[in-house]
């Protein structure tokens, strides 16, 4: 057993949701980008020393960091954007992992393709969390990338939550086909577990992983 550390929502996610607001925010890039740049690195910042803090931490195994930057087309700013203010910031905080013997592991909802190679190459992540079919189903995902980085999760939230026990058994058993054939994969959710996701479907999916 072990710990992955997580302290904050990533940079991105600070910045539309507890500071500007998307809209916001929208503006200030445009207008106001000096602004942008000062609170991402203050931002940033604070998430650095609160890793740098537990370093040597007995179990400690990685850090699994939270940034949404996609909704269901594209990110939800403009991936140069990305690549000024947020992941160089993933990329210290991988590195900070990295240079520890730890692993960095970012889950981050919606299509993030336009980012992937930044993601793997540059920032340099273990593995990647957070799918739904809806935007790329994680066996696509694991054909794309899975040679490159681990692949987490990704039974598709609403389909954990309303299908039932056969058609479950059925949809968890073809991801488990598609996606551990070459290893570098872990069974779980698209994304959190929700409060109206029967815990007997929870259970169907914890026992196909069991029996594969």
């Amino acid at each position: 057993m072990g710990i992955f550390a997580s302290f904050s929502p990533g940079v991105l996610e600070v910045l539309f949701n507890e500071l500007f607001g998307l809209e916001t925010l929208s503006y200030l890039l445009s207008d106001s980008p000096d602004l942008v740049e000062a609170a991402s690195e203050r931002v940033g910042e604070l998430i650095y020393g609160a890793y740098k803090k537990i370093i040597g931490l007995d179990n400690l195994v990685g850090f699994f960091q939270g940034d949404d930057m996609g909704f269901k087309t594209a990110t939800l700013v403009s991936p140069d954007i990305l690549r000024k203010y947020v992941l160089p910031w993933h990329k210290r905080f991988a590195k900070l992992a990295h240079d520890n013997g730890l692993l960095y592991i970012l889950h981050s909802c919606g299509y993030c393709d336009s980012i992937m190679e930044d993601l793997i190459e540059d920032v340099r992540i273990d593995a990647k969390h957070s799918f739904e079919d809806t935007i790329m189903p994680v066996a696509e995902f694991k054909r794309k990338y899975g040679n490159r980085i681990a692949v987490l999760g990704g039974v598709d939230v609403g389909k954990l939550s309303q299908l039932k026990e056969k058609e479950l058994r059925c949809y968890v058993r073809d991801i488990l086909d598609k996606c551990m054939p070459g290893g570098g994969y872990a069974l779980g959710s698209g994304n959190s577990i929700t409060n109206y996701i029967p815990i007997e479907n929870y259970l169907i999916m914890l026992d196909e992983g069991a029996k594969w």
